[in-house]
């Protein structure tokens, strides 16, 4: 999958580029704790993912992706946002898909979504996380015992990656936890700023558009990992009876849904089929009432549709969700005139 190729960053950060460069720079001078070794076995921080206030701008990265350990020193990896995210060592073996068909639906992979692996870590045998849900409460902890660079990954973020390098027992470090902590300060800065841009950028598209016109999330890809923005723009469309409304996921990776009066049974993945849809065409409904259940399924280009159309005949309010991001704020309206 690529990105959305849109993004184009303020003028100020163009001027705050060296500035940036400066204190990435003092970042690598910082006294910290000692570089060298120390005698007994260390514990390293590893944030994943990071959020708006919010919660509506996600940023899918591992802060800091890229850090230098000892033999028997442990990495601690801490839920950073509620976007759920993996921590998935695959070890040479082919990443499991997060969920399997299931009749006319889908379920949760056990393989990408439980923990699996023990607390040592050498190389050889797949580690994983499971999902990892609740900020500051989910934690992985792995100790790692034999030199080495490995690669890790996020199951659910295709471009969400990170490495750990390491060195035998008794070597300096190259960085204290104090210097990846401002690395990671600036990162969450800069990219929490490309998602506010994707963000002002899509909802100028959508209602330059017309109000028939929805959003429904933007996002973009990058090298090590993507910008969400798990909004509906705009969040409230004022139509007329009889109009169509079209929603068109922009995000190159998130599925979303379109969801009016009660939510499909069996959690997010029962979502994933359409319900309540024209009976010969599940990708437009025909709603005429706010209290009428309409499902649209995953909307995610290459998963399934990436549009949904509803045609509103009576005058009201009709409130709907994301039934995937709702917890995250991502709920609309349609306001419907004569």
């Amino acid at each position: 999958m690529k990105g959305t190729g849109i993004l184009q960053l303020p003028l100020g950060w163009k001027r705050m580029a060296p500035l940036a460069a400066v204190a990435l720079a003092a970042a690598l001078m910082l006294p910290g704790t000692s570089l060298a070794a120390t005698p007994t076995p260390v514990t390293w921080r590893v944030d994943v993912g990071g959020q708006s206030p919010d919660k509506g701008r996600q940023t899918n990265f591992f802060f800091n992706r890229d850090i230098t350990v000892n033999v028997g020193d442990t990495v601690q990896w801490t839920q950073a946002a509620n976007e759920i995210h993996t921590v998935t060592f695959l070890a040479g073996t082919a990443a499991p898909p997060l969920f399997t068909p299931a009749g006319n639906g889908i379920t949760p992979n056990p393989a990408a979504v439980a923990p699996s692996g023990g607390p040592n870590f050498d190389g050889s045998t797949l580690a994983n996380s499971g999902l990892l849900q609740t900020p500051g409460t989910d934690k992985f902890d792995l100790t790692f015992t034999k030199p080495g660079d490995y690669n890790y990954v996020c199951l659910v973020h295709s471009k969400m990656t990170g490495v750990v390098h390491v060195q035998p027992r008794g070597r300096a470090y190259p960085q204290t936890q104090a210097q990846y902590d401002l690395q990671s300060r600036i990162l969450r800065a800069t990219y929490g700023a490309q998602a506010t841009t994707l963000q002002a950028v899509g909802l100028i598209d959508a209602v330059t558009k017309g109000p028939t016109q929805n959003t429904v999330g933007i996002g973009q890809l990058l090298s090590t990992g993507s910008l969400a923005v798990l909004r509906f723009l705009p969040s409230q469309n004022v139509i007329r009876v009889g109009q169509t409304v079209t929603w068109t996921n922009r995000d190159p990776e998130t599925p979303h849904t379109v969801t009016f009066g009660t939510e499909p049974p069996g959690g997010p993945f029962g979502a994933f089929p359409p319900s309540g849809t024209d009976p010969n065409n599940p990708g437009h409904a025909t709603i005429s009432s706010p209290t009428q259940s309409v499902n649209s399924g995953f909307i995610l280009n290459g998963l399934t549709s990436a549009t949904f159309q509803a045609t509103f005949t009576r005058p009201g309010t009709y409130s709907y969700i994301c039934a995937l991001h709702d917890d995250l704020g991502m709920v609309g309206t349609i306001t419907v005139l004569r």
